[in-house]
């Protein structure tokens, strides 16, 4: 009997499938929704995430319904936004993957947003395979951001958002270890910056560097750097734009590089 348990244990645990009654809120099914468990967004921040995105897709119907998916409504009534953003959450929205927002405010690990690596759910009645991913938000780490208004804009919640289901739902990677790299997720978040008339994130990695600041000693601080064309304007040329925060209360897991640099406040 022993024997038994153990290898059905190891069974389940090489196929990572599990067993779900129908109607199961916990059970995995396609789309983008609130997570079911303890790490669910609260009220606010749902409406935090609908609002920001409702920004950036233009989708005037878009909401999270009783059972906390996200629908769009009528698709064809936007105002504004990006097209490749609603390319992207219409993807999200009726592909095959389910995606799940889950809340990590004040984590150790979690820099803005990530997602973790697919989880194969099997019906064994069916036979239907699902992939179960879930996007991890700290909340917090928005709050520690410092620099220009377009730059914030640039780089918020609903850009986080989409960040992610940009890895989730097309499989895209950054540019993680490359010097000065963007990666192709990046590109394709650019794409809609740039359709939205908001400054293009120059570099995946954040630029870390030491600041000396009298009696508080010595501090390090992450940038991220952002660009526009002023083409459209009488002077031509690049605009820059600076992204801050201090490194220390922001996860230490953001990928970064070192700047040789010291600054004094």
């Amino acid at each position: 009997m022993k024997n038994f348990c153990l290898l059905l244990a190891i069974l389940c645990a090489l196929s990572q499938a599990v067993f779900a009654a129908p109607g199961d809120p916990a059970r995995p099914q396609a789309g983008l929704r609130n997570s079911s468990g303890s790490r669910r967004l609260s009220a606010s921040q749902l409406r935090k995430v609908l609002d920001s995105l409702r920004h950036k897709t233009g989708f005037l119907e878009m909401r999270f319904g009783e059972s906390e998916f996200l629908t769009l409504g009528d698709r064809t009534r936007f105002v504004g936004g990006s097209a490749t953003a609603r390319e992207l959450l219409i993807a999200a929205v009726d592909g095959r993957v389910a995606m799940e927002l889950a809340a990590h405010d004040n984590s150790s690990h979690i820099a803005f947003a990530i997602i973790t690596a697919g989880t194969i759910y099997t019906n064994f009645q069916t036979g239907t395979r699902i992939e179960a991913r879930q996007v991890q938000l700290d909340f917090s780490d928005f709050a520690e951001l410092r620099g220009e208004q377009e730059a914030l804009e640039a780089f918020d919640l609903g850009f986080a958002v989409l960040h992610e289901l940009a890895h989730g739902v097309l499989g895209l990677r950054d540019a993680v270890g490359e010097m000065n790299g963007l990666g192709a997720c990046d590109e394709v978040i650019n794409r809609m910056r740039r359709e939205l008339n908001l400054p293009e994130r120059q570099g995946y990695s954040a630029r870390t560097q030491t600041v000396l600041s009298g009696s508080a000693g010595a501090t390090s601080r992450a940038e991220l750097v952002f660009a526009r064309e002023r083409a459209r304007s009488s002077r031509a040329g690049t605009k820059w734009f600076y992204l801050r925060w201090e490194a220390e209360r922001v996860a230490s897991g953001a990928p970064s590089k070192q700047a040789t640099l010291v600054r004094y406040r």
